[in-house]
C-alpha cells in the first residue's frame, strides 16, 4: 500500500507516516497544493496512491479543497483513491461535512488511535 500524509502539523504528520510505513511507502506533504503537486507526479510515474490522509485545516490549501482535486483527479482517471480525513475536529457536523460535502472515505480523530486505523485500513482492504 502507498500512502501519503498531508498534515502541516509536523509531529502528527511524523506519528502516521511511522505507522502507515509498517505497511508500505509513505510520503507526506504540509498542505494541499504539494498533496496535489506529489498525486500528479505519483500517477505521471505509474504508481498513484492507494489511501490519502487528509487534515482538513491546513495553510496554503486546506483538505477540503485538496479532495475536491482528488476526486476531479479520480474521475479524469476513471478510479477512486481512498481518502481519509483526519483532524482534531469530532463533532457530527464536521464528520458529515467530510463524508457528504467532502466525498472522504474515511474520517480519523486526532490523535489518532493505531487499533483504530487499522480495523479501517482493513474495512476498506488496504491491508
Amino acid at each position: 500500500m502507498r500512502s501519503l500524509i498531508v498534515d502541516d502539523d509536523d509531529i502528527g504528520r511524523l506519528m502516521l507516516a511511522t505507522f502507515l510505513e509498517d505497511f508500505g511507502p509513505c510520503d507526506q506533504a504540509e498542505n494541499g497544493q504539494q498533496a496535489l503537486d506529489l498525486i500528479d507526479g505519483a500517477t505521471a510515474e505509474g504508481s498513484p496512491y492507494n489511501l490519502i490522509c487528509l487534515d482538513i485545516v491546513m495553510p496554503v490549501m486546506d483538505g477540503t479543497t485538496a479532495l475536491r482535486g482528488i476526486r476531479e483527479r479520480d474521475q479524469r482517471q476513471g478510479g477512486r483513491t481512498k481518502v481519509f480525513m483526519i483532524s482534531a475536529c469530532s463533532s457530527p457536523e464536521d464528520i458529515q461535512d467530510a463524508f457528504f460535502e467532502g466525498d472522504c472515505d474515511d474520517y480519523v480523530v486526532k490523535p489518532f488511535q493505531r487499533e483504530a486505523v487499522t480495523q479501517m485500513l482493513q474495512r476498506h482492504k488496504l491491508i
